[in-house]
């Protein structure tokens, strides 16, 4: 057996747990990206110069590309973040965090050091 099952039920949950701080994180980029694009206009709108503009530009340019890279991470977590936060599966996630406790509790008697004790003397 390559993992004991406690150990399935628990990577999957990280998992769960981890793609969720993902969705946020990435959402939170492409919140501030949006910011940038006003700042970038309102640069390029008074550049002294076409060089000055140019740069400004490719800021710019720059700046939607990191924008849509994290509008494909909200996308990618979007339907897990999206399974997290209804209420009915809130349940199903409480039970199986349960499940990974008593089945820990199981695999460390299984696995364990088990000695039998006499009831009669």
């Amino acid at each position: 057996m390559e993992k004991r099952p406690s150990q399935i039920i628990t990577d999957f949950l990280n998992f769960l747990e981890a793609a969720d701080r993902e969705y946020e994180s990435a959402y939170a980029d492409v919140g501030k990206e949006d910011n940038r694009v006003q700042t970038f206009l309102h640069d390029m709108e008074f550049a002294p110069d076409g060089k000055t503009r140019n740069r400004r530009a490719t800021r710019l340019q720059q700046s939607r590309r990191e924008r849509r890279k994290g509008k494909d991470r909200v996308q990618l977590f979007g339907k897990i973040h999206d399974f997290l936060a209804d209420r009915q599966n809130q349940n199903l996630l409480k039970s199986l965090r349960r499940l990974q406790n008593e089945q820990v509790t199981v695999e460390k008697y299984l696995f364990g050091n088990r000695e039998f004790k006499n009831r009669v003397d």
